[in-house]
C-alpha cells in the first residue's frame, strides 16, 4: 500500500512535490477508507490538469524510480535508463540532484526508501552518480533508521534493532561498513547489493518486492498483447477458465460481441515458461476461428484487457495502480464502476489503490471522491515550474460538500485550466496576402 510518494528536480517539478494517499480530516465518504492501524488511507485518487502542465511527470518520476530499483542502480548500460540526463527540470541556473522518496507497507511494515542522483543535464552519462540513499523501517509506532548513504560512505545506526539484525555484534557491524565503504559504487544501489547480500536480504525482499509485485505504473496504456510469461507447471488448466471469466467480465461491459477473449500459449525452447497472447475466437458457420486480438478487439477493449491483467492478482492480494489516462477510450460509466470497487471496503478487503490522470470532468464528483482524492498540477507561466495539490488544500470554507465541483472547476475556481486562445491562427501576418 502507497502512503507517500514525494520527488523533487523532475522534468517540470523544480520543487519537493509530495503525492499523498494520507486521507484528512474529512468525515464525508468517511468509509470509503484503508485503514491499517488506527490510521485511514485514501483507495484512490485521480489528478486534473491542462496539458503539459506536468500530470504526466508525477507518473514518469514514480516509474523511473522503480526501474531504478529493479534495475539495482543507475547503470548508463541499462535500456530503461538511457534518458536520465534529460530527466532533470531543465531551467535551473545550476545542476542539482534529482530525489525520490517512497512510504509504503508491506507485510504488515512500514518502509521509507530515498535516494538522490546526480547526473549532468543533457550531457555524458558516465557523470552520472547517487548522491544519498537511506532506508527506514517501523513495526507498530517505533521507526528505525536502517542505513544512510552520502556520496562518500554508507552508515548504520547504532541501534539495538539494527544491531539485532546481525546477531547484537557491533564489532561486526563496524567492519562490515569499513569493507563495504571501500567498495562502494557510485551507480549501484546500497539497498539491492550490499544491503541484500551480506545485511539483510529479508528486508531488502521486502522492499524489492514492493516494486517488483505491488507497484504497477504506466505511462502508456496502449499495449495490444501481454508479455507476460506463466509457469505451465503450475497453472493447471482450471485457472485458465477462472482467468478468462474475469477477462469476460472486463470485456463484456464494453462489448457486446459473441466473441470470445482468451489467452493463447506458444511454447518456447524453455519446457517450463509459454508466453501468453491475447486472441479472439469467432464461431464461423461450423467452425471456429481464432485471430489476434489487437485486429478485431477496439483501443477500449484491448485497454480493459490490459487492466485486467494486473487486476486479478494485485486487486486480491493488494497493491497500487499508477496509470496516466486511464480512461482514454474507456467509457467513464465503466471507469466509475472500477472507482467505485477500490472504493468500497467491502470489496476491497486487501486495500489495492487507483492512482490516475484524466482530462474528464465527470469525477469532480463528490458522490465519487472526497476533497482529499481529488487533486490538481498547475504550472507556472513565468519560472515553468509545476505545482500539485488537491481540492482538500481549500480548506472546508472555500469547498464545502455540498458544492459542485465540475461547476466550479470550469468557473476557474480551483484553478488547473489551460489558457485557450487559437484565434492567432487564423490571423494572417501582416504585409501577407491571403492565400
Amino acid at each position: 500500500m502507497l502512503i507517500e510518494y514525494a520527488f523533487q528536480n523532475f522534468r517540470s517539478f523544480a520543487e519537493r512535490t509530495a503525492l499523498s494517499m494520507k486521507a484528512g480530516a474529512q468525515t464525508t465518504l468517511n468509509n470509503n477508507l484503508i485503514r491499517r492501524d488506527h490510521k485511514r488511507y485514501l483507495p484512490s485518487a485521480v489528478i486534473y490538469g491542462p496539458n503539459a502542465s506536468g500530470k504526466s511527470n508525477i507518473i514518469m518520476s514514480l516509474s523511473l524510480m522503480r526501474e531504478i530499483v529493479l534495475q539495482g542502480g543507475i547503470d548508463a548500460n541499462a535500456p530503461e535508463l538511457t534518458e536520465l540526463e534529460i530527466c532533470p527540470f531543465a531551467y535551473n541556473a545550476a545542476s542539482k540532484p534529482m530525489g525520490f522518496d517512497i512510504a509504503f507497507e508491506n507485510g504488515g511494515r512500514c518502509f521509507q526508501y530515498a535516494l538522490m542522483i546526480e547526473v549532468e543535464p543533457f550531457s555524458s552519462r558516465e557523470k552520472r552518480r547517487i548522491v544519498s540513499e537511506m532506508l527506514a523501517m517501523s513495526n507498530g509506532k517505533r521507526r528505525v533508521s536502517l542505513f544512510m548513504r552520502d556520496e562518500r560512505k554508507v552508515s548504520f545506526q547504532r541501534t539495538k534493532p539494527v544491531l539485532d539484525m546481525l546477531g547484537g555484534n557491533e564489532k561486526l557491524l563496524n567492519e562490515l561498513e569499513e569493507r563495504i565503504n571501500k567498495n562502494l559504487d557510485p551507480t549501484r544501489l546500497f539497498l539491492t547489493n550490499a544491503f541484500k547480500s551480506i545485511i539483510n536480504s529479508e528486508i531488502a525482499d521486502a522492499v524489492i518486492g514492493f516494486f517488483r509485485d505491488q507497484l504497477f505504473v504506466v505511462s502508456d496504456f496502449t499495449l495490444k498483447s501481454t508479455n507476460l510469461m506463466f509457469s505451465m507447471e503450475k497453472l493447471p488448466g482450471a485457472d485458465f477458465v477462472a482467468w478468462n471469466r474475469m477477462l469476460d467480465v472486463f470485456v463484456k461491459s464494453a462489448d457486446f460481441g459473441p466473441q470470445k477473449i482468451m489467452f493463447r500459449s506458444k511454447k518456447t525452447d524453455d519446457a517450463h515458461t509459454a508466453p501468453m497472447h491475447l486472441v479472439s475466437l469467432y464461431d464461423v458457420g461450423d467452425k471456429q476461428v481464432m485471430l489476434p486480438a489487437d485486429m478485431m478487439e477496439s483501443r477500449g477493449t484491448i485497454k480493459l484487457v490490459d487492466f485486467a491483467i494486473p487486476f486479478v492478482e494485485r486487486f486480491a492480494k493488494g497493491g497500487v495502480f499508477v496509470i496516466d489516462e486511464f480512461d482514454s477510450a474507456i467509457h467513464p460509466e465503466l471507469v466509475k464502476g472500477i472507482i467505485a470497487l477500490f472504493n468500497d471496503p467491502n470489496v476491497n478487503k486487501e486495500g489495492a489503490q487507483l492512482v490516475f490522470t484524466t482530462h474528464n470532468p465527470i469525477y469532480l464528483n463528490n458522490k465519487i471522491f472526497r476533497r482529499d482524492q481529488i487533486l490538481f498540477v498547475e504550472k507556472d507561466r513565468e519560472s515553468y515550474r509545476s505545482v500539485l495539490y488537491s481540492l482538500a488544500d481549500f480548506g472546508s470554507a472555500d469547498v464545502r460538500n455540498d458544492q459542485n465541483y465540475l461547476i466550479n472547476y470550469f468557473k476557474g475556481k480551483y484553478g488547473a485550466l489551460p489558457y485557450i486562445d487559437f484565434a492567432g491562427l487564423l490571423k494572417q501576418p501582416s504585409g501577407e496576402e491571403k492565400p
